[in-house]
């Protein structure tokens, strides 16, 4: 009989496609952006983002959460919910609107970014129903559907910004690749669910999701606010400019993170889920899932910010400089969160939702506080200020999954521990070999000191993980039944 690869193998070899697919359009259109615009649009543009994201996040998060991990849900909740942020998507925009037109003369880039959102804010009406087809992908297990709307709506959105700043578009083309890509990526989904959703006007079924869904709601606004808060503090120290700066230097992590994450979300949540009643059970799924994640993830993030000033320095030019410093700061934390977020995920997975609104407040203090305290350092407060946050998030949640569902401190840094000596050891070798090739110029020392990376973890992690390393390998090919959602 024919042997067959195990489904999660195919998901993660779809995902990853998707991943790769991703970052290259990115990094390209980076490349090309940032030799056509300066950071003063980069800056404007993130701010305009930023803040329609805070009200973007009130239809996208409202019912995501809560179709994925209600034990029950039948076609009358998707439809329910379609309608209701299709109705909230409608009196936001208006909002958008209002507070565009009123905003003081005085608050330059406020306003700025705020006329610019009268146009982009528009996304409201991709973002809500984009949530409710992502979420029956979701429970359906269907995330290749995801995978491909992903990457088709990249593909175009990235394609639609460059024609545009060919043109002289300028800001307006910076926009133009989120707003079309949601679009395209709502299209796509929702083309592919095996169930046809027409809005339906029931606030029966909205209640019952309500009911689960306000902390996810909640947890996800703060962040967005948070993010905004962030933003807004480093314009407010460093100017339109220097947030202009921070966006590079989160351009050049970002795009990893942003695919990791979700598919480390996705994949992690539909089995957490199912062990929700035990605990012993969820904790050994959490700490096995952070050790074999780890061996993968880590270097990425820490070979990220090695190398962060020479990618800067071939994808964007001597001119964004300054974002060397910040993206380092900003890849050792995505490092960090590589690990917590599980942590997160099996305390989401308890059904204790409140516990990840408790943590985004966190967060959103403590990133504040540091910007200001750190803003006399110059631009680099804008990174530290991040790893900061991300670092006392993730000892304060290992504190708290202990108690929740009984994670184990030691196991988990005991399972990461040899992981870090190497990625460590890699970051150094790395850092060492860059300033030895010098005389270089700057893409040959990158690719040489990538090559010099990926040898030396390899054969670090095989002298000490070479049992931890065969058995993913054989986790992943190894052909099982995965439960059919409810």
């Amino acid at each position: 009989m024919k042997r067959r690869g195990s489904p999660l193998l195919g998901w993660l070899t779809l995902s990853g496609a998707d991943a790769v697919g991703r970052v290259l359009l990115q990094l390209t259109s980076t490349v090309l952006f940032a030799r056509m615009l300066g950071p003063e649009t980069f800056g404007l543009s993130a701010l305009t983002i930023v803040y329609v994201g805070t009200i973007t996040t009130l239809v996208s998060g409202l019912f995501e959460e809560a179709l994925v991990q209600r034990l029950r849900v039948r076609k009358a909740h998707f439809a329910a919910a379609l309608a209701t942020v299709l109705a909230l998507a409608a009196g936001l925009y208006a909002l958008v609107l209002l507070l565009a037109a009123t905003i003081p003369d005085s608050a330059v880039p406020a306003r700025q970014a705020l006329a610019l959102a009268s146009g982009f804010g528009l996304i409201l009406f991709a973002e809500g129903p984009l949530s409710v087809y992502t979420a029956m992908a979701r429970r359906l297990r269907r995330f290749p559907d995801i995978a491909i709307g992903n990457l088709l709506g990249l593909a175009v959105g990235t394609a639609v910004g460059l024609t545009l700043a060919w043109t002289g578009a300028g800001v307006v083309a910076l926009l133009a690749v989120p707003f079309t890509a949601r679009f395209v990526n709502l299209i796509v989904v929702a083309r592919r669910a095996p169930v046809r959703i027409l809005p339906r006007w029931n606030l029966a079924p909205a209640r019952q999701l309500l009911e689960f869904g306000r902390w996810s709601l909640g947890t996800r606004y703060v962040a967005g606010v948070g993010e905004a808060i962030f933003q807004s503090l480093v314009t407010r120290f460093f100017g339109v400019e220097g947030n202009g700066f921070l966006n590079m230097a989160m351009r050049i992590v970002e795009p990893v993170r942003a695919v990791t994450g979700p598919i480390g979300h996705n994949i992690a949540m539909a089995y957490f889920a199912r062990l929700q009643g035990d605990a012993t059970r969820l904790s050994g799924a959490v700490e096995r899932t952070i050790d074999e994640t780890s061996l993968i993830l880590q270097p990425i993030f820490v070979g990220l910010a090695a190398t962060a000033p020479l990618i800067l320095l071939v994808i964007a030019g001597p001119a964004w400089t300054a974002s060397a410093p910040i993206a380092v700061c900003l890849a050792l934390a995505a490092a960090i969160v590589s690990a917590t977020a599980f942590m997160h995920n099996g305390v989401l997975a308890t059904g204790r939702a409140q516990v990840g609104f408790g943590f985004s407040i966190f967060d959103v203090v403590v990133t504040a506080i540091a910007v200001a305290l750190l803003a006399p350092l110059g631009l680099i407060a804008a990174g530290l200020a991040r790893l900061a946050s991300w670092a006392l998030d993730g000892v304060a949640i290992l504190y708290v999954a202990r108690r929740l569902y009984g994670l184990s401190p030691g196991a988990v840094l005991q399972a990461v521990s040899s992981t870090a000596i190497c990625t460590l050891l890699m970051f150094g070798v790395v850092v060492w070999s860059i300033d030895r090739m010098a005389s270089w110029p700057a893409l040959p020392r990158l690719a040489g000191a990538v090559v010099i990376g990926i040898g030396v973890y390899a054969a670090c992690v095989l002298c000490l993980r070479r049992h931890a390393v065969m058995t993913l390998i054989g986790r992943l090919w190894k052909p099982s039944r995965v439960p059919a959602a409810e």
